[in-house]
């Protein structure tokens, strides 16, 4: 009995150790498994970073503050509704800008990491879309421009409904000198200049739908001391979808690629043909009887 004990004593230490050994590889394994499908997880993600439901973080890692509003915009089933503006700088000198010319153009230009990728790095006109407390699209650029902007002064100043000159006839004329030269474009004037249907197809915004908004387009003149410090002095992303950053009509109409269609708005604007098009968007007039029975207010 003895000796048998003595046999008996290894053996069940060696099934210990094999215990043991069996459970780590187990461990090991379980582990192995995990981090392979967290892997396969992250590609899937990376895959939909187009999708505003996946990708929920834009512009340099910024949070969207905006509530949402791109996302919920796109998931209407009715036609969206946005109001921009074509901002112009006048008096402009070599210590304000590193481009030349006394007339330049106050634009955002999309992040790396823009929820459409189509849209990457695209120069886009400030503004944005309409929400529930927005009853009209001088009310929905306020407040998108104060967001976009840090709040400042010149917004409450110069925007109101009572002082915008309604320049809308010259969105269906074809004469751009009207379109550029019809009232004195002193700082502080606000010009109403018509209104357009933007469309994109499912294909560009890689989505399962193709998605269209009515866009009131507003051109607004400011002088230099009244940009944003940011502007004057880059240090890199300023708001949520991207940048803002001065640009010539140059640049504008001969480098630029845009989203959501508007290298046919600034077309319109400059009479000019723009050297970059975005396949799979399309703008078109909204007529005033149209545009008039349309409703600003989102209902959803």
């Amino acid at each position: 009995m003895g000796s048998d004990d003595n046999v008996r004593r290894p053996n069940r230490a060696v099934t210990r150790l094999h215990t043991v050994f069996a459970n780590k590889k187990l461990a090991l394994a379980a582990s192995a498994l995990l981090a392979v499908l967290t892997y396969i997880a992250t590609l899937h993600q990376s895959s939909n970073a187009y999708s505003p439901y996946v990708q929920k973080r834009y512009g340099l890692g910024a949070g969207d503050t905006h509530t949402g509003e791109l996302r919920t915009a796109l998931k209407r089933k009715q036609e969206g509704r946005a109001a921009v503006a074509i901002i112009r700088v006048v008096g402009l000198d070599e210590t304000q800008t590193s481009n030349k010319g006394a007339v330049q153009y106050l634009v955002q230009i999309k992040s790396h990491d823009y929820p459409i990728e189509a849209f990457r790095g695209s120069v886009c006109l400030l503004g944005g879309n309409a929400n529930k407390a927005d009853s009209t699209p001088v009310k929905t650029l306020k407040r998108e421009l104060k967001e976009e902007l840090h709040f400042p002064d010149w917004v409450d100043e110069l925007i109101q409904e009572s002082s915008v000159v309604d320049d809308s006839r010259l969105q269906v004329s074809n004469d751009a000198t009207l379109m550029q030269n019809s009232t004195q474009l002193e700082p502080g004037t606000v010009r109403y200049l018509g209104a357009t249907v933007h469309s994109q197809t499912a294909e560009v915004l890689q989505r399962k739908n193709p998605y269209a908004f009515a866009c009131a387009l507003y051109e607004v003149t400011l002088r230099p001391d009244q940009l944003p410090n940011s502007v004057i002095y880059p240090r890199g992303a300023n708001v949520q979808e991207g940048r803002v950053t001065l640009l010539t009509e140059e640049q504008l109409v001969k480098h630029a690629k845009y989203a959501w269609g508007y290298e046919h708005t600034m077309e319109k604007y400059f009479g000019m043909t723009t050297s970059n098009k975005q396949k799979g968007t399309e703008v078109a007039n909204i007529p005033d009887d149209d545009w008039r029975d349309l409703v600003w207010t989102p209902t959803k």
